[in-house]
């Protein structure tokens, strides 16, 4: 902390100082704001003086205080920063477009597939199955001891909470041909689905493709068609 005291006057002001830079110096206290020039002492008396009268213009104003210069320069604030445009919101090509709907008919397949199937078995009575990759394959290894005339099949299903379970050969062979039916199905409908989306030449055709729905018939398969024809009988 030192004293302020501008050239003419008698008062004296507790101040804080710094320089700036070579022209520009700053105190802070309270203190009037003068362009006269002044001096600084320290607050105990001694010979000690800073001679700073050749500081009278006032460089800008600061808070709590002041910068003077010695050479006349006051301060010019920089230029506001041009705003920064919004970018253009991204619009997909058409390509990109069929890409993600067939991503997204591919991902409705394969949950669709995993949800599984019910199957009438052979006392009448219906049973749930899932089909996830895992039981899939399990049902494919079951064709074997269906095949070898095995009576008592095990079957594991996916769900833990599930007990193991024996199903007769009848049954197995009902629950085998479900499944390989149902996901038959689903592939052979996706597949066309693709090469019908593939075919679209326009944004809004291809966001209105749903996965159930009918695919036009110069898109579907013979295969497809077969089953279809299948399914209505």
């Amino acid at each position: 902390m030192l004293k302020l005291q501008y050239v003419g006057g008698d008062e004296t002001y507790l101040v804080e100082f710094k320089k700036i830079s070579g022209n520009v110096v700053q105190v802070t206290g309270e203190l009037p704001v003068k362009t006269k020039g002044f001096t600084l002492s320290r607050i105990k008396e001694d010979t000690w003086r800073a001679d700073y009268t050749a500081y009278k213009t006032v460089y800008r104003e600061v808070p709590g205080g002041v910068q003077f210069s010695n050479d006349g320069s006051v301060y010019v604030a920089p230029p506001e920063p041009e705003p920064t445009p919004e970018p253009e919101p991204y619009v997909p090509t058409l390509g990109e477009v069929k890409t993600a709907k067939i991503e997204e008919m591919n991902q409705l397949q394969q949950n669709v597939i995993q949800m599984g199937i019910d199957v009438t078995l052979s006392d009448g009575s219906i049973e749930h199955f899932s089909l996830t990759a895992n039981d899939q394959i399990s049902l494919m290894g079951l064709q074997a001891q269906v095949a070898a005339g095995a009576e008592q099949i095990p079957w594991h299903a996916s769900d833990h909470n599930k007990h193991c379970k024996y199903y007769t050969n009848t049954d197995m062979q009902l629950i085998i041909m479900a499944a390989m039916q149902y996901v038959s199905y689903h592939v052979t409908y996706f597949r066309d689905l693709r090469i019908y989306i593939n075919s679209l030449d326009n944004k809004e055709s291809v966001q209105a493709v749903s996965y159930g729905m009918t695919i036009p018939e110069e898109y579907q398969s013979e295969v497809l068609r077969d089953m279809y024809v299948t399914m209505e009988g």
